[in-house]
């Protein structure tokens, strides 16, 4: 059963504090928000088999954007996987969603010792401005150009401009529907040995997305659940990978695409 967001105003802000251990899979260990705990999230088996494969496909030392973060259960997890050498950079517009973030970030410093995620307060887009957030359902799929929570919208190439984050070697892209603009603000300060995996919310934005990759020279791979959405009712939110054409890894993530059965 949802609760109203009415009942949620009040509880949250006491329950959040709440701490639990995730109890399995790859943020096994970490403390997790009661508050945030269903969908699998504090049992581990939230999207298992994709967070098993996005971990392989990570490597220690990777500068990850994790674009669309939620409440930071892929940050947590390629944070531990990048290392010491790495670094998470985490985008969630969503002031809720950000306290939740950055409370899950703080709770697993205190207890690691010392994190490697930066949080940023942007959607990414194909501007530099202000638009509206949100929506009707749940907070994962909260989207640009739904709800009344007004959010900053940054290029990736403006923000790399000022200084504010280094260019990505590898990018999650999951953002309702956004992906084909967050790209096409990111392309001038994606490395050619970049890789990425997107979440795809439709078959034309994953027509732009493609599109605006292949033109820059990246390989795409696309999942079987994506392979079936374009040839019947489109359901879920499918995946892509896209390899750049100078990257170290492409046999090595191929080899891994192939036997995950992506």
């Amino acid at each position: 059963m949802r609760v109203p967001h009415a009942v949620r105003r009040v509880t949250d802000p006491l329950l959040g504090r709440l701490r639990v251990p995730v109890l399995s899979g790859v943020n096994r260990g970490r403390w997790w928000s009661i508050t945030s705990a269903g969908s699998g999230y504090a049992s581990g088996r939230r999207a298992g088999p994709q967070m098993e494969l996005l971990m392989a496909l990570l490597r220690p030392g990777d500068v990850v954007w994790d674009v669309g973060a939620h409440h930071g259960f892929v940050t947590l997890a390629a944070a531990r996987r990048v290392g010491p050498a790495g670094v998470v950079h985490a985008f969630e517009p969503s002031a809720r969603n950000r306290r939740a973030l950055r409370r899950h970030v703080r709770w697993n410093t205190e207890r690691a010792g010392g994190e490697n995620v930066v949080v940023h307060p942007f959607a990414l887009g194909d501007h530099d401005g202000e638009a509206c957030f949100g929506g009707s359902g749940t907070s994962k799929m909260y989207a640009l150009g739904g709800g009344a929570e007004t959010v900053a919208v940054r290029r990736a190439d403006t923000l790399v401009a000022r200084g504010v984050c280094p260019p990505p070697t590898f990018v999650k892209l999951d953002v309702e529907g956004g992906e084909a603009d967050a790209i096409s603000g990111a392309l001038s300060v994606l490395s050619p040995s970049a890789r990425l995996l997107i979440a795809v919310h439709g078959a034309e934005v994953g027509a732009r997305c493609t599109a605006l990759l292949r033109d820059a020279g990246f390989t795409l791979v696309a999942s079987r659940a994506l392979e079936q959405c374009r040839r019947g009712p489109w359901h879920a939110d499918p995946d892509f990978f896209a390899i750049g054409p100078e990257s170290e890894t492409r046999e090595a993530d191929l080899e891994l695409l192939r036997t995950a059965g992506f």
